[in-house]
């Protein structure tokens, strides 16, 4: 085969919380990963060495700061490898956005090189390769619906919420993940989240009602800088979608709407007055 072509999903937060600091200096996570069918086309082929990365976009890098470069890298070092590789990043995914993007081309990278070179690396190889390049990596390598504990890497699958539909609204700012969690080491937020109530709906199928404490301490933190976080939200809220939250750090607003409400999800989509923001409807996978 010429060259192997791969999904690589992006993914919501239906819940964000922080327990604390690690040893290790990442922080204590608890939260609720959900897949959408928002993707990037990541396309691998063959060179003789070296590891090369291409993409349509001009806003993300592509050498060695590049996610997927350092999923090539790692898995490079971690087998018999003796090639190199080709990336081409078909960007769909909003970049600094809250929604795994780098995180997700880089697990689909390491899940494409097994395949396209035959490398018969184990899936606890994989997850071990994926925890090393970053903390959401693990679950990009397994798309569908995951709590998720420790750095974002310890993962328990739940049952599947394939019944929603996703509205995603992202201004035209990007945020660092990295200074957002700063801001709240500093802050004084304290938000209570039902993590045991919350699960147990998942598990139990029952639908999703944003009244029952669904919530990411994080928001409180990235609206203080970026207005248009709130201001989108109650956009969103006014026309019906209670569903309402920020993913991640930020800055991308997100909706889960029922599917029967499709009609009003594409006329709020297509009608949306703020020209600047990337705004689009997809579902849960």
């Amino acid at each position: 085969m010429e060259q192997l072509s791969i999904k690589a999903y992006a993914k919501i937060n239906l819940f964000l919380n922080i327990k604390g600091i690690r040893d290790d200096g990442y922080h204590e996570l608890e939260m609720v990963m959900q897949s959408i069918n928002l993707y990037d086309n990541i396309k691998i082929s063959s060179r003789k060495k070296g590891i090369n990365i291409e993409t349509n976009s001009d806003e993300i890098p592509t050498g060695k700061d590049n996610l997927a470069y350092k999923a090539a890298q790692r898995v490079i070092d971690e087998s018999n490898f003796s090639k190199g590789v080709n990336i081409f990043i078909d960007k769909n995914i909003p970049v600094a956005a809250g929604l795994a993007g780098g995180s997700t081309d880089a697990a689909a990278v390491i899940k494409g090189m097994n395949k396209y070179f035959n490398l018969d690396l184990e899936k606890d190889k994989l997850h071990d390769i994926a925890s090393q390049v970053g903390s959401d990596v693990p679950f990009c390598l397994k798309p569908g619906t995951a709590f998720a504990t420790g750095r974002g890497d310890k993962l328990e699958y739940l049952n599947s919420l394939k019944s929603y539909k996703v509205i995603l609204v992202k201004p035209p700012v990007m945020v660092s993940t990295k200074k957002i969690y700063e801001m709240y080491d500093k802050s004084n937020y304290n938000i209570e989240i039902p993590i045991k109530k919350l699960l147990s709906n998942i598990k139990k199928r029952n639908s999703l009602n944003i009244k029952d404490g669904w919530a990411n301490v994080l928001e409180p933190v990235t609206k203080n800088i970026v207005k248009e976080v709130e201001t989108i939200e109650n956009i969103l809220k006014n026309k019906g979608f209670d569903f309402t939250l920020m993913t991640g750090s930020g800055p991308t607003v997100f909706s889960l709407v029922e599917k029967s409400k499709k009609e009003l999800i594409e006329k709020t989509v297509q009608n949306w007055q703020r020209k600047q923001d990337f705004i689009t409807h997809t579902e849960t996978i």
